[in-house]
């Protein structure tokens, strides 16, 4: 909602008329206004400053706030003005405000891990909690990574008492959220970890030609002198990158098993191919994806792919582990 973006979209709006629609609940009788705006609030304050009316698809009361969360937090999905710590700060005032019962039931509306969910609110309470560090991170909020949050977020509950006394010399809304981690906590030094490395021709001696490096936060970077690698030297890289890969991603091996699936095989295909043959498709895809699966995994896995009794998509959903698999990245429940 910052002003630079609400004037450039105000001016697109009165020039060309608002092309998307926001969503409304409409109130019921007595209330001081006939609808509320679920989504398009930065589309409703852009047609305000452009002078025209807003346009919104109005549901009926009976819509519960839990739905409305739900198609909200859809929307935003969608829209790259939201970072991830906006949406953090939704989550946690619908908890707070009873629109949902617990974490769960909020994870399972919106289509999201609890562990995310979970993640969300405890970054959003301890960056909220208190006014000396909202003061700092409200402004810049749409700037933050998941990472950086989480980061701030970490430091804050370790070492408030460090953070209050940098804070008192600073001026909230002048601090970039890339910047404030070391502005309340000073510069530190990320000790690094080397995961692989490789010397000119292999002899331990002579100057570095690639190295893979992990800091203390769990950050990983490659560094390689191309022209001083072999075709052989290449591809041992890029067994230890996706080894590295594999270990860093694990919670998205579904995922990443279920898209390799959807890549290689159509579902003709599929309901073609041989049992056997189509178990070593799964076995060799499950291992890309950081899976460890035995044979008969495998085996289970191809059948529902042959099989196919709840159509393509939703089979591939199912067979590598849930709706968080979703090769389309779906947030219906299998």
């Amino acid at each position: 909602m910052d002003e630079a973006s609400l004037e450039l979209l105000a001016a697109s709006i009165r020039r060309d008329g608002q092309q998307q629609l926001g969503l409304a609940r409409r109130l019921r009788p007595g209330d001081t206004h006939l609808v509320e705006a679920i989504f398009g609030i930065r589309r409703l304050e852009a047609c305000r400053r452009a002078g025209v009316p807003w346009r919104a698809e109005v549901r009926d009361p009976s819509m519960t706030d839990a739905e409305c969360a739900s198609l909200m937090h859809g929307e935003n999905e969608w829209t790259e003005s939201v970072s991830p710590l906006e949406n953090a700060v939704q989550w946690k005032a619908m908890i707070d405000a009873g629109v949902f019962r617990n974490q769960t039931s909020l994870a399972d509306s919106i289509g999201c891990s609890r562990n995310t969910v979970s993640r969300a609110v405890r970054t959003a309470r301890a960056l909220f909690g208190e006014r000396w560090i909202a003061d700092f991170v409200r402004p810049v909020m749409h700037e933050f990574s998941v990472r950086a949050a989480d980061r701030l977020a970490q430091a804050v509950t370790d070492d408030e008492g460090r953070a209050r006394r940098r804070a008192e010399k600073l001026v909230p809304g002048t601090i970039p959220a890339g910047e404030l981690h070391e502005a309340l906590f000073g510069k530190r030094e990320r000790p690094r970890e080397t995961v692989y490395v490789r010397r000119g021709a292999n002899t331990g001696r002579g100057p570095v030609t690639a190295r893979i490096e992990r800091d203390d936060e769990g950050n990983w970077s490659v560094h390689v002198r191309a022209h001083d690698q072999s075709p052989a030297d290449m591809a041992e890289l890029a067994e230890h990158v996706e080894r590295v890969l594999a270990a860093e991603t694990t919670e998205a091996a579904g995922v990443r098993l279920g898209r390799r699936l959807v890549a290689q095989l159509s579902a003709q295909e599929a309901k073609d191919a041989g049992q056997s043959w189509l178990e070593g498709c799964v076995w060799a895809s499950a291992r890309a994806s950081g899976l460890d699966w035995d044979r008969w995994r495998c085996a289970a896995v191809a059948q529902a792919l042959r099989s196919q009794e709840d159509g393509w998509e939703r089979t591939v959903v199912r067979a590598v582990g849930g709706a968080d698999a979703d090769p389309a990245g779906a947030v219906e429940s299998a």
